[in-house]
């Protein structure tokens, strides 16, 4: 019998991983079975099944995989612009964006959260991470426009809350119609302009 080393278990769940992202980007999760994955990635049904328990955890997986770069970009510009709430804000926003238009994992992700996952009663807890993570997003965001309202450069009168959830709208919006069509306008250029826009409307003259 050939002993498998670590080296093979991770090559193995990548492959299970890679095949997973592009049978959900293409079918959809809900008709996307586990044994598709497998035959896909070339392993056996007790393979895919060594590593992954359903679904929901190869989704939980593909998260996890582009998190990191995020959670690491979101540290280092907290510390090289701690003073600088509304230019933390705007780099979150546009790091997001390029990693959407550049990170083949990250893009597909998208796809498959916008577009191929159908929130029913199988994949409701996927809906449910989803939203926590959101949630999460925006308190932080929420804590930005706080704190430049604190520093005088946004109007006390503005809602941090309903200002952050508009913005996510914003992105939100313009992944959803890029991801229909990469072709038809330059994502970066259009949330760049997007969010400048709106961030000089919140911002005070002068400040």
């Amino acid at each position: 019998m050939v002993r498998r080393t670590k080296a093979d278990a991770l090559t193995t769940r990548n492959e299970l991983l890679d095949a997973a992202e592009r049978l959900f980007s293409i079918r959809g999760v809900s008709n996307t079975s586990m044994m598709q994955v497998a035959e896909a990635a070339g392993v056996t049904r007790g393979a895919i099944y060594h590593h992954f328990e359903n679904k929901l955890d190869l989704i939980y997986a593909l998260m996890e995989r582009v998190s990191l770069p995020v959670d690491e970009m979101r540290d280092e510009l907290r510390k090289a612009h701690e003073n600088e709430p509304l230019h933390q804000l705007r780099e979150r926003c546009l790091h997001i964006v390029y990693q959407v238009q550049n990170d083949p994992h990250m893009q597909a992700l998208v796809n498959i959260l916008c577009h191929k996952c159908e929130y029913i009663e199988d994949t409701l807890p996927i809906h449910m991470r989803h939203l926590s993570g959101r949630n999460e997003c925006i308190d932080e965001c929420v804590k930005l426009i706080e704190l430049a309202q604190e520093q005088g450069s946004v109007a006390k009168d503005v809602d941090p809350r309903l200002t952050i959830i508009s913005m996510f709208g914003l992105i939100d919006g313009l992944f959803y119609n890029w991801l229909l069509d990469t072709d038809y306008f330059d994502l970066m250029t259009a949330a760049r302009s997007g969010l400048d826009n709106y961030l000089r409307g919140i911002t005070k003259q002068g400040a």
